[in-house]
């Protein structure tokens, strides 16, 4: 095995681990959850922080995969929005998670941006151009709306809303004003 595949396989076994111990999980039960030595873990990672680290960045980089999407060229705006918000809130949701749980490990790195979320945006607007016909905005845009309301929506705003993700894509699709001018029922 090589030591990029070990330290994937050990990043995903202890993946659950630190999303429940945060910061404060022990290189021992590091080691346990990922059925190897302490001295493996250090030997793949170097340190239990540049491990943390790693566990975030590995999470990222499955939060920003869109792989699985791929083949939406074939389905209707609707449900090309529909699936990319989903797969997003889930995923943007796990990123959350995995921020507030490591939060003080992420700090001292002084890390803010992430490439990545701009090259996700760019891969949502792929996924929406094969629809432009359809769009009211260009597919960046449309990509930046869509990406920001799930982003939000991770959040846990969904918890306290009275909107839901249905109400994200509808907006998303269709706007918020009536476009049958018949009077708003109570």
């Amino acid at each position: 095995m090589t030591l990029e595949d070990r330290q994937v396989q050990i990043l995903d076994a202890v993946t659950p681990l630190v999303l429940e111990h945060g910061a404060a999980i022990t290189s021992r039960q590091l080691a346990d959850a990922a059925g190897v030595a302490e001295g493996t873990l250090f030997r793949s990672f170097g340190d239990k922080e540049s491990l943390l680290h790693a566990v975030f960045d590995r999470a990222a980089e499955v939060a920003y995969a869109l792989d699985e999407l791929e083949g939406l060229a074939d389905e209707t705006l609707e449900t090309t929005v529909r699936a990319i918000a989903d797969v997003l809130t889930v995923r943007f949701s796990t990123i959350f998670q995995m921020a507030i749980a490591l939060g003080p490990v992420l700090l001292t790195s002084g890390r803010r941006d992430d490439p990545r979320f701009d090259d996700l945006r760019d891969r949502i607007a792929a996924l929406l151009a094969e629809h432009a016909d359809e769009l009211g905005v260009e597919p960046l845009v449309a990509a930046d709306a869509l990406r920001t309301l799930t982003f939000a929506a991770a959040t846990g705003w969904g918890d306290r809303s009275a909107m839901d993700m249905s109400d994200v894509t509808g907006i998303l699709l269709h706007g918020i004003a009536r476009t049958d001018r018949k009077e708003r029922r109570p």
